[in-house]
């Protein structure tokens, strides 16, 4: 049996190119029992406005953020789980993160991928046409 590696899949879950994105994998690259996929989605949570320039209560704006921030997370994770569900099905160990950060999705995805030591980052493509879709399957990097 060849040497286990170790995948990271950041997909945004709600394109509709991250079903096609873990299909492909699934059917062309990841192999049932030896890989560990890390299926990650990343949350950035900056903003660049002032509350009170809405008109709105600090503490009220700052009680609503955190309950936008837990029903965001939830979605997400909610959405994560049939892709987990389809890797789990094909015999692939499957653990999803979601990272929550202020940082750009960019580096939040490089950094969980060097952090983690994988061998392997693969990205989604979102809302591309077919052909730059069929490039952006293989945005991967060997480390």
């Amino acid at each position: 049996m060849s040497k286990q590696r170790k995948v990271v899949v950041a997909l945004d879950p709600s394109s509709e190119e991250a079903s096609y994105t873990i299909d492909w994998i699934v059917d062309n690259f990841l192999i049932p029992k030896r890989d560990e996929v890390h299926l990650i989605s990343a949350l950035c949570l900056n903003s660049d406005f002032d509350v009170t320039e809405l008109g709105m209560n600090v503490n009220y704006a700052a009680e609503y953020a955190a309950n936008l921030e837990k029903e965001v997370e939830q979605k997400t994770n909610d959405a994560m789980q049939p892709f987990a569900k389809k890797l789990e099905t094909a015999n692939i160990k499957c653990e999803v993160e979601l990272i929550k950060s202020n940082a750009d999705s960019r580096n939040i995805v490089v950094d969980y991928t060097e952090k983690e030591k994988a061998d392997v980052l693969i990205m989604g493509s979102r809302d591309l046409s077919v052909w730059k879709r069929f490039a952006g399957l293989f945005s991967f990097e060997l480390f």
